[in-house]
C-alpha cells in the first residue's frame, strides 16, 4: 500500500456546498418529511466529532486516509446521484460529499459542454443535465411546491455531516431501515430518501478501501471536502473532481469524466429510464470513464495510446496530492490552456481546432505531471483545482 506522509496537514471533516434537488418540469418526487429539525438552511462546515452521539474529542495523530467516488440511485429513477466519500483506517467516513444530476430544462444550468451534447444528438432539444447543487434554487423551489420548507442543498449537507464520524457499517445499517426509522435518527434532513443517500455514501467509503493512501499528522480541524463539474478536455464529455483541503494544501483528489457512450456500454444508474423518458436519444448511454476503463481504454489504444484512461487519472490525483494550493495554481496558470482560449488562438490563426475525446500523447516533452500522458493533463489539474472553490 503506497503512503505519502504530510507532517504539517491539518486533518478535518468536511461537509459543504451548495446542492440542488431531484425533479424537473412539475414532476417532483422529492419530499420532505416535517421535522422539528428543518430550521437549518445554509451549508455547514462540521467536524466529524460534532456528529457523533456523544460528545467526545475527535482522536489526533497520524492518520491514514484514502478517497473514493461512486454513483448510485438513491432518489428514484429520474436522477443519479455521485458520492464521493474520506475513511480512514477503522473504515470511519472523515467527510462525504453528495451531489446529484438530472435532466431539467433549457433554460436551468446544464454541465459543461451541454450545449454540445444535444449538438452531437446525444441529449433531447430543450433538456441539459444539470447539478442540483448548481439548481439549488430551482429544484427546491419545486419541492416548495409539495409542501418542502428546506432547500435541497441543506438537506444534502446535514446528511454529509451525520454520516461524518460514523463506520461503513454503521451507515449500511441505516441504509437499510425505513425512512421513519432514518430521519429519526438524522433528526436535521427530511428527505424521505435520506435512507438511499447514506447508502451510496457507505458505497463510496467501500470503494475508497481500494485506492491508495496519504498519512497526516495532526488534529481535524480544517479539512474540506468539495466537489465539482468542469470541461477539462474538449467538448465531448465533463469532468466531476473533488478534493480534500486544508485550505492551504489539497490532502487528496479525485477525478472521473462523463461521455455519451454507444448503448451496449455500462451507462450511469437509471440510464434506461432516461431513454424511455426521452432525455437521452436512443442508442447512447452517460457513462463513466473509469467504469467504463476497458472500452474507452481500447479506443484511445487505437490512437496510439499505450495507457489506460483510469491509470492516467491516478497519476494526475498522485501528482496533485500534497501540493499546496499556490503552488497549483502557479502551474496551472504556466501549463493549462482552456478550450475557449484554444479556439480563440485557432480562429486568430485561420486554424482549426481539432480535439477529439480521445485524444492523446505519449510522445510529447516530460513536464512535471510525469506518470500522466493525456494531452489535457493540465485540464484535469485545473478541474480539481477548480472544486476548492
Amino acid at each position: 500500500m503506497k503512503k505519502r506522509n504530510f507532517a504539517k496537514a491539518m486533518l478535518v471533516v468536511a461537509c459543504s456546498a451548495s446542492l440542488a434537488a431531484c425533479s424537473s418540469s412539475g414532476n417532483n418526487e422529492t419530499s420532505e418529511a416535517t421535522t422539528a429539525a428543518e430550521t437549518t438552511t445554509e451549508a455547514e462546515t462540521t467536524t466529524a466529532a460534532e456528529t457523533t452521539e456523544a460528545e467526545t474529542e475527535a482522536p489526533s495523530g497520524p492518520m491514514e486516509l484514502k478517497i473514493g467516488q461512486v454513483e448510485g440511485a438513491a432518489h428514484g429513477d429520474k436522477c443519479f446521484t455521485v458520492a464521493t466519500a474520506v475513511v480512514d483506517a477503522n473504515d470511519t467516513i472523515i467527510a462525504a460529499y453528495i451531489d446529484e444530476f438530472q435532466f431539467l430544462d433549457a433554460e436551468q444550468e446544464g454541465v459543461p459542454n451541454s450545449e454540445a451534447f444535444v449538438t452531437a444528438g446525444s441529449v433531447a432539444e430543450g433538456q441539459v443535465l444539470g447539478s442540483k447543487r448548481k439548481n439549488d434554487n430551482y429544484y427546491s423551489e419545486m419541492m416548495e411546491k409539495s409542501g418542502a420548507t428546506m432547500m435541497i442543498s441543506s438537506n444534502f449537507d446535514e446528511i454529509q455531516a451525520f454520516a461524518a464520524g460514523k463506520t461503513i457499517a454503521e451507515l449500511e445499517e441505516l441504509a437499510g431501515k425505513s425512512s421513519e426509522e432514518v430521519l429519526d435518527a438524522v433528526s436535521s434532513a427530511t428527505l424521505v430518501d435520506t435512507p438511499g443517500y447514506l447508502g451510496v455514501i457507505a458505497d463510496a467509503a467501500k470503494a475508497a478501501k481500494e485506492n491508495e493512501s496519504v498519512v497526516y499528522e495532526g488534529d481535524r480541524d480544517n479539512l474540506l471536502l468539495n466537489m465539482d463539474t468542469f470541461a477539462a478536455h474538449g467538448d465531448k464529455c465533463f469532468t466531476v473532481a473533488a478534493s480534500l483541503n486544508d485550505g492551504e494544501t489539497v490532502i487528496l483528489s479525485y477525478i472521473d469524466e462523463f461521455q455519451f457512450l454507444d448503448g451496449e456500454q455500462e451507462g450511469v444508474p437509471n440510464s434506461d429510464a432516461f431513454t424511455e423518458a426521452g432525455s437521452i436519444l436512443d442508442g447512447k448511454v452517460l457513462g463513466s470513464k473509469r467504469v467504463n476503463n476497458t472500452y474507452y481504454s481500447e479506443n484511445m489504444k487505437n490512437a496510439g495510446a499505450t495507457m489506460e484512461i483510469a491509470a492516467n487519472f491516478d497519476a494526475i490525483q498522485e501528482f496533485v496530492n500534497g501540493k499546496t494550493l499556490m503552488e497549483l495554481e502557479e502551474l496551472v496558470a504556466a501549463n493549462y490552456v482552456s478550450e475557449e482560449e484554444e479556439t480563440e488562438a485557432a480562429a486568430d490563426e485561420g486554424g482549426a481546432d481539432d480535439r477529439t475525446a480521445l485524444e492523446e500523447s505519449e510522445g510529447e516533452e516530460a513536464d512535471a505531471i510525469s506518470g500522466a500522458t493525456l494531452a489535457d493533463k493540465w485540464g484535469y489539474v485545473a478541474a480539481i483545482l477548480n472544486s476548492i472553490g
